[in-house]
């Protein structure tokens, strides 16, 4: 019996009762009826489930074969949606394409909602940088909303075996027509919750870029300084800021290759980390190395260190 046929062979009884459904006949009536149930909604004891999950085999989890990358993620596992935020200028694209690299044999997906996927290209070309094997759609789309990324998502799945999708970036997507003339917080949270319902429907990993507001450029950036943080915060399963050191000398602002990856929140785990990198211009590549490690590891000591003297006052 499905859950429609349940519901109405519950009305059925709630109709031939002369009392309150609440009364004693009713409700033992009700319960006949439910145990019949057994479809995909079915309650079920946690003991069962946890007894599902030690005899299936155990859920994949996509590492990227870069150890300071892996042992700050644990690995992307499906189902997850990934947020990987950064002001303009600090390498959310270039991050992206340097994850698709690692990720190659996951067949993914490039969304590029700024920009075309032929001019990406184009620009790596000209700046002799690696371009990673990715699949993406063949024209550029102006309107893209969730069902045209699920339809995106369908196809990759049923032509390549796709396991991963990006979109760059997030403020591109549109709502519908429902949401349009609501606050920018509403619509963030549906943008979200339509793309962590495509994750979980069809098993993939979704990685999606998210552009930070304006802010001081001389510290990295926080969770409170995302655009409707909190919604963001609530539907990524994992969220990586990235920043690049820059210094400001008058009005000129100078950026040099080190960047800051840290992990700000990642549910599977619970823990939250830093790594620090080196973008190598010319090959588009960024190398964890150990000077970049210990460039990283003194940042958080200061942070620390100021946070502790703001306690003492």
């Amino acid at each position: 019996m499905n859950i429609d046929d349940l519901i109405k062979k519950i009305e059925t009884e709630k109709k031939s009762l002369k009392d309150s459904i609440v009364s004693d006949e009713g409700l033992e009536r009700l319960k006949a009826v439910a145990r019949e149930y057994s479809g995909e909604y079915e309650l079920v004891w946690a003991k069962d489930t946890e007894e599902e999950i030690k005899n299936r085999p155990k859920r994949t989890s996509h590492k990227s074969g870069v150890e300071e990358l892996d042992n700050l993620t644990g690995g992307f596992r499906p189902q997850q949606m990934i947020g990987i935020g950064a002001q303009s200028g600090h390498g959310k694209t270039a991050f992206g394409l340097y994850l698709l690299k690692q990720y190659e044999a996951l067949n993914p997906v490039l969304l590029p909602l700024e920009q075309s996927s032929e001019e990406l290209i184009e620009q790596r070309m000209e700046n002799k940088q690696f371009i990673p094997n990715y699949l993406s759609p063949k024209k550029h789309s102006a309107h893209v909303d969730p069902d045209w990324i699920e339809q995106r998502i369908v196809e990759a799945i049923a032509k390549h075996n796709s396991k991963m999708i990006m979109i760059d970036h997030m403020g591109y997507i549109e709502v519908g027509a429902d949401y349009r003339r609501e606050g920018e917080h509403l619509r963030i949270e549906k943008k979200l919750q339509a793309l962590k319902h495509l994750a979980i429907k069809w098993n993939v990993v979704i990685v999606i870029l998210i552009q930070l507001q304006q802010m001081e450029e001389e510290q990295a950036p926080q969770l409170r300084d995302l655009k409707g943080s909190s919604a963001i915060r609530q539907e990524c399963d994992q969220i990586i800021f990235l920043w690049r050191n820059n210094q400001k000398s008058g009005k000129a602002r100078a950026y040099d290759s080190k960047v800051l990856v840290s992990m700000q929140k990642n549910r599977f785990t619970g823990l939250n980390g830093n790594a620090g990198a080196n973008f190598d211009f010319p090959t588009g590549e960024y190398q964890f190395t150990p000077e970049a490690k210990e460039w990283s590891e003194n940042l958080e000591r200061k942070a620390k260190e100021n946070v502790n003297a703001d306690d003492a006052f």
